[in-house]
């Protein structure tokens, strides 16, 4: 890239970056007498329910249900994650709201750009010999801003999620057993890591898979002996309800959708047709990842070694997981970030292609642009994403792979 197509990308990042922090401004004044971060009610209630050990009001399947019959447009504060969440929520439960929020906000942020920071320099210099610029740094976390915006204003999970999804792609290849907890992590979106165990699998990553199952399967026996075994039922039940309104594709959540289920219905689709879609993209993600992941067989050996298309590859899982699920929102997108980095790299070393750029500006205009295109009915983070999958994709089938002994983290 010259000179001044650097300075140029560079702009458009700060500008972007200039402009999450003026909604950010925005919103706060905007929040009057409500919470910032309107979604963490739900996780604050839930851990205060279980600091006053009144647990059957964690997953009150009747009062939910009571709430949708009776056709009211307020927010529902549900809890709808697995119980071993609510170890993380712990702490939060003592804390006044402002200050829990304030808490969550914070916490994944530092682990957020360190392991970003390590993706982006590990990326970089599997293009290019010379040491990595600053420029290109400062670039990466303007990119990033936009995306964690989305998941700031809604108080959500997916800045954590990110995290747990950037840790285990960094030592996916060097530390299986803490990429397997990691990703074990993860659980507490089920719906996210469709597509893990197949790239796992594919991988012949067995002591990931081991130390993945090995961390739920402690997590769920811990939430089981301190919660008991029936809030397993009411947690089941809970997912039932909550699901059959996403299935409905409830129209309070189409303007934060990515998933190409309820996006298709948001477009005009029939709900069956949507679903018949769903089927076929899953199904398509599934098979590419399991192709390309096979390719790379980790090994003792050379367990520490790159081709220079593994940044690739976690970029096309990355996209690929929130277009295999029906219910991922904007507030899902941080993690993105794993699919813009090769992007990213490739236009800062070898200059831009077009559609490259395209998915580039794409997916970091995402949190401004969806909303905005809701009324055209025009599914705006589902082709942005889709775009990035297949550009991905096409870098990948023409980029050759480095020979190993010239790659190392």
């Amino acid at each position: 890239m010259s000179a001044l197509q650097k300075k140029l990308v560079l702009g458009f990042a700060l500008v972007l970056a200039l402009q999450t922090c003026l909604n950010l401004a925005l919103y706060f004044s905007q929040v009057h007498g409500g919470h910032f971060g309107g979604d963490f009610v739900s996780f604050w209630n839930a851990a205060r329910h279980a600091r006053q050990g009144d647990i059957p009001a964690i997953y009150d399947v009747g009062r939910w249900r009571a709430f949708l019959l009776s056709g009211a447009n307020d927010p529902a504060p549900w809890f709808v994650y697995p119980p071993f969440a609510l170890f993380g929520l712990w702490p939060l439960g003592t804390m006044t709201y402002n200050h829990a929020i304030l808490a969550w906000s914070l916490a994944p942020l530092p682990f957020y750009f360190g392991l970003l920071y390590l993706l982006a320099r590990r990326s970089l210099r599997a293009q290019m010999a010379e040491a990595p610029a600053r420029a290109f740094f400062v670039l990466t976390f303007a990119a990033a801003l936009p995306l964690l915006s989305a998941n700031l204003f809604t108080g959500q999970t997916g800045a954590f999620v990110a995290v747990f999804l950037f840790g285990a792609a960094y030592f996916w290849n060097s530390r299986p057993a803490l990429a397997g907890i990691c990703i074990g992590f993860l659980a507490i979106k089920p719906q996210m890591g469709l597509l893990l165990p197949f790239a796992l699998f594919a991988a012949y990553n067995f002591r990931a898979i081991l130390s993945a199952a090995a961390t739920i399967v402690v997590a769920c026996a811990a939430a089981t002996a301190w919660l008991g075994a029936g809030i397993w039922t009411d947690y089941l039940h809970m997912t039932q309800l909550f699901g059959g309104l996403i299935g409905r594709g409830h129209g309070g959540i189409r303007q934060l959708v990515v998933g190409p289920y309820v996006s298709l219905q948001a477009a005009g689709l029939p709900a069956i047709l949507a679903g018949i879609l769903q089927a076929l993209i899953t199904l398509t993600l599934l098979g590419v990842i399991i192709y390309f992941f096979s390719r790379w067989k980790v090994s003792r050996s050379e367990g520490n070694k790159d081709d220079g298309r593994m940044d690739l590859r976690l970029g096309l899982l990355a996209a690929g997981m929130l277009l295999a699920t029906p219910y991922s929102l904007s507030y899902d997108t941080p993690l993105l970030m794993l699919a813009v980095v090769p992007l990213l790299a490739r236009i800062w070393c070898r200059g831009w292609a077009a559609m490259e750029l395209a998915a580039f500006s794409s997916l970091i205009i995402l949190p401004f642009a969806q909303p905005l295109l809701l009324k055209s009915h025009v599914p705006f983070g589902f082709l942005a994403v889709a775009l990035s999958f297949w550009v991905l994709l096409r870098c990948y089938r023409h980029e050759p792979a480095k020979p190993l002994a010239a790659l190392t983290r």
